[in-house]
């Protein structure tokens, strides 16, 4: 007979993956309860949130979505292993991720399992590699000051010789009033 407790876990994770297309599954083999709580507090400013899961009731739930994206997530990387958590992440999963990572360097235990991003399955490997990427705002800043800086070094250019003429004919103006 099925536990209305474990239905319950079930359905409310099949809603949770429906509303939120972009997470990860991490594992936390050796976290205290108290790193966890830091952890969630940390991701909440990132927009992002952490839930411990149980990797069988994962994987029904899984079994009962039909799409492609999760279909291949479990034909992948099934069946589950260690204790695992799901990090759910926001549109812009980018700072989520990032801040989980920095907070990995602090605590062992943690570590990316898998993750889907934009309808893309991406194992630890590349989560590490995406995860330590710049933000899209950090990127657009690079990119702008990247463009002004060509227009100051040419303004420079433009102005070299004019100035250079100036500081020699101030030079003579002070040479020949003495």
């Amino acid at each position: 007979m099925v536990s209305l407790k474990k239905k319950s876990q079930t359905d409310s994770l099949i809603k949770a993956l429906s509303t939120n297309k972009n997470f990860t599954l991490i594992s936390i083999e050796k976290t205290k309860h108290q790193s966890l709580e830091t952890l969630r507090k940390e991701l909440k400013k990132s927009q992002a949130s952490l839930k411990v899961i149980k990797n069988a009731l994962f994987e029904k739930a899984i079994n009962k979505i039909k799409d492609v994206t999760f279909f291949q997530l479990k034909k992948q990387f099934f069946p589950l292993k260690n204790p695992t958590a799901i990090l759910f992440l926001s549109t812009d999963w980018s700072q989520g991720l990032k801040t989980f990572f920095n907070y990995t360097k602090k605590e062992v235990g943690l570590a990316f399992k898998i993750g889907i991003l934009d309808d893309q399955i991406y194992d630890k490997d590349y989560l590490e590699k995406i995860a330590q990427l710049p933000s899209e705002n950090e990127l657009v800043a690079k990119i702008i000051s990247s463009l002004k800086s060509p227009m100051n070094k040419f303004v420079y250019v433009l102005k070299f010789n004019s100035n250079k003429l100036v500081y020699i004919l101030q030079a003579k103006s002070k040479g020949g009033a003495k």
